[in-house]
């Protein structure tokens, strides 16, 4: 069995990783058809159109199969907001490409997005305890955020107010329009984004600054 590198050390081939994505989709399917508690290897497997097998031999079983699943949508969700925040001058419009970005991705990923939120509130550790959903796991997502305002601080683009507060605002605004996106066909995430933007933007400003 895989999990990371080959079992000789080497990097995964090219068609191991394209497998392993294969597999993960099949999950996101599985999951989105069936919820994580339905989502066994054997529904996977037949979703896919291999044996289990081949999933056992990609994966340690179902949890390192979740695990990896929550992983890649976080890493796809960086390489789609990270750059865009880069590209973007100053702490206010960097502020601003992360919130777009992050709102653009979920409405371009929902079923991804449905199955990760599945994942992550069912999946546990050997401890009973989530695997993800946790006060150390949430303090690495809005690191970023932080910084940015820190720096937004320091430059004299922001106000005064406690970044992680405003941080953990956004973050919240951010997951609640997941939940929306999830619930609700007919749900307007440019319109939600654009509200979201404004709302923080004014928030995040010098007193006296209108423009």
């Amino acid at each position: 069995m895989r999990s990371g590198n080959g079992t000789d050390g080497r990097q995964r081939s090219f068609i191991e990783e394209a497998r392993r994505r294969q597999i993960i989709a099949s999950a996101v399917e599985v999951i989105s058809a069936v919820g994580y508690g339905g989502a066994s290897l054997a529904r996977i497997a037949k979703h896919a159109g291999i044996s289990k097998g081949v999933i056992s031999y990609h994966f340690e079983g179902k949890d390192d199969l979740m695990t990896q699943l929550v992983i890649q949508l976080y890493v796809s969700g960086a390489e789609h907001i990270a750059p865009a925040v880069m590209a973007a001058e100053g702490a206010r419009n960097q502020l601003l490409a992360y919130v777009e970005s992050n709102l653009g991705f979920i409405d371009a990923n929902k079923k991804y997005v449905a199955a990760l939120t599945d994942v992550v509130l069912n999946l546990r550790d050997a401890d009973g305890k989530p695997r993800f959903a946790s006060a150390d796991g949430e303090q690495e997502i809005i690191q970023p955020l932080v910084d940015i305002m820190r720096e937004g601080q320091r430059a004299g683009e922001f106000g005064t107010f406690d970044p992680l507060v405003m941080a953990k605002s956004i973050r919240d605004a951010i997951d609640g329009a997941a939940g929306r996106a999830i619930r609700e066909q007919d749900f307007d995430m440019k319109t939600y984004s654009a509200h979201v933007c404004r709302l923080f933007d004014v928030a995040t400003r010098k007193e006296g600054t209108d423009d």
